[in-house]
C-alpha cells in the first residue's frame, strides 16, 4: 500500500514553503495505541520516516520545485496495533502542526479503501476530483489526541438546583488528552486528577502564595484530599492535572456551565463548558507554555463532546495578564459579572472561531529556539 500527499495552498497565488520537522522527531500519539508514532526527517534532504516501537512503518519525501508535494514511497500497516489511517494521520498532524501557514493541502492516496476511510472520518474531503486536508477539519478529529472518538451521551434532561440541563456522562479516568508541542519539543498531557498520585503537588500548589491569591483554597492535606474527591464526585466538574513531558505543572478544573454559578448570568446552552486554572510550577510559566496548554485545553473540551459549541470563562476582572492571554486565544469579552466573592469578566470562545481561525496554532512571533531560529508551529496573525 502506498500513498502520496501533495501540499497545495487553497490560494494558488500563495508562495510555497519548505516544510520542516523537528530534528529529533515529532511524536504523534493516539492514547489508545500507547506508544507514539515518531515522524522524523529522513536521511536525505527533504525526506521523512515514521517509526513505531523503533520499527520503520513508512517513509517518503517532500518533492516539487518548492518542496510542495509530500510523497509516501513506503507505507506498511503490518504492525497489528497501528493502521495505515494512523500512519497517514500522524504525518499530516506533524506537517500541519509544524507548518500551519497553508490553508489546505491536496491529498492523493493510491489505496482507495484507505482514502475512503480517511474521507469518512473527516480527515480528508473531496472537492471535485481533488482530495484535500484542511486544518479546521483535521483538528476536529478526536482519536489522534483523545485516543478514541467519544460517543454522544444520551441527552436526558434533569434538574439540579433549579437549572434544567442534560444528564452528564460518567467521568473518564487516566489520561484524556495528549499532544506533541513542536516549539517545546515535548508532550503535553491532561489526566484526570488522582487523589493518591496528585495530592502532594496539588497541596503544594494551592498553598503557593501566587495561586492562593486567586483561588483562596489553601489548607492542609486533608482539606485538599476532600477538595479533589469532591470535584471527582460532582457530575458538573472534571478535575485535570496538566503535564509537560510527564512533569505535573498545573491544575485545570472543567465544568458544565448550565448548572454552574455562571449559568444564570447568560443564555447558557446545555453543552457550554467552562474552566478554571492554577499554574503551580514557576518553570512552566511564560508565553511558550501558555501558548501550548491554553489552546490544547480548549481543543480537549471541543473534542470531548462535539455538541460543545462555546467555552466560557470568568477571570477576575483585574487579572490583566490572564485576560490578555484569553484575548490572544480568541475569547470575546462579553460583560462583567458580580459574584458574591468577586467581580468577574465573562469571556466566550466559539467553536467556529477556534477551528476556522486555527487557534490551536498560536502566534509565537518573537520566540526563537536554541538555534536562534523562529520556533516551529507559529502562525503569525499581526498585532494582538
Amino acid at each position: 500500500m502506498d500513498a502520496s500527499v501533495a501540499m497545495r495552498s487553497d490560494k494558488t497565488t500563495e508562495r510555497s514553503f519548505d516544510p520542516c520537522l523537528p530534528a529529533s522527531g515529532f511524536s504523534s500519539s493516539a492514547l489508545a495505541s500507547g506508544q507514539p508514532l515518531i515522524v522524523s526527517p529522513g536521511q536525505a534532504s527533504g525526506g521523512f520516516r515514521v517509526e513505531y516501537h523503533g520499527v520503520q512503518v513508512a517513509s517518503g519525501y517532500f518533492a516539487g520545485p518548492a518542496a510542495n508535494r509530500l510523497v509516501f514511497d513506503t507505507l506498511s500497516a503490518t504492525v497489528s496495533s497501528v493502521s495505515g489511517d494512523d500512519i497517514v494521520n500522524a504525518v499530516l498532524e506533524a506537517v500541519l502542526a509544524c507548518n500551519p501557514q497553508p490553508a489546505c493541502f491536496e491529498v492523493e492516496v493510491a489505496d482507495r479503501d484507505l482514502a475512503a476511510r480517511l474521507q469518512e472520518a473527516g480527515a480528508i474531503e473531496r472537492r471535485a476530483e481533488r482530495l484535500i486536508v484542511r486544518p479546521e477539519s483535521f483538528f476536529q478529529l478526536a482519536k489522534p489526541w483523545l485516543g478514541s472518538t467519544p460517543k454522544a451521551y444520551p441527552e436526558v434532561p434533569i434538574l439540579t438546583n433549579g437549572a434544567l440541563h442534560p444528564q452528564r456522562p460518567p467521568k473518564p479516568a487516566g489520561r484524556v488528552y495528549s499532544r506533541f508541542i513542536p516549539w517545546l519539543n515535548t508532550q503535553l498531557g491532561f489526566h484526570v486528577a488522582d487523589i493518591e498520585a496528585d495530592l502532594a503537588h496539588f497541596h503544594r500548589w494551592m498553598n503557593d502564595p501566587r495561586v492562593a491569591a486567586i483561588w483562596e483554597d489553601g489548607g492542609d492535606l486533608s482539606y485538599h484530599r476532600d477538595f479533589i474527591a469532591g470535584r471527582l464526585a460532582d457530575p458538573r466538574t472534571l478535575p485535570l492535572i496538566g503535564t509537560f513531558g510527564g512533569v505535573p505543572f498545573g491544575y485545570f478544573e472543567l465544568y458544565w456551565a448550565k448548572e454552574d454559578r455562571i449559568g444564570p448570568h447568560y443564555d447558557a446552552d446545555g453543552y457550554d463548558r467552562g474552566w478554571h486554572v492554577a499554574i503551580g510550577e514557576d518553570d512552566f510559566r511564560g508565553k511558550a507554555f501558555v501558548s501550548a496548554w491554553l489552546p490544547s485545553l480548549m481543543h480537549y473540551m471541543f473534542l470531548a463532546d462535539p455538541r460543545t459549541r462555546r467555552i466560557v470563562g470568568e477571570p477576575i476582572h483585574h487579572h490583566a495578564q490572564q485576560i490578555r492571554n484569553l484575548d490572544r486565544s480568541g475569547f470575546a469579552k462579553v460583560k462583567h459579572i458580580q459574584f458574591p466573592h468577586k467581580k468577574a469578566l465573562l469571556v466566550m470562545l466559539l467553536r467556529e472561531r477556534f477551528f476556522m481561525d486555527r487557534l490551536l496554532s498560536p502566534d509565537l512571533s518573537g520566540l526563537s529556539g536554541e538555534d536562534g531560529r523562529p520556533v516551529p508551529g507559529s502562525l503569525p496573525r499581526g498585532a494582538a
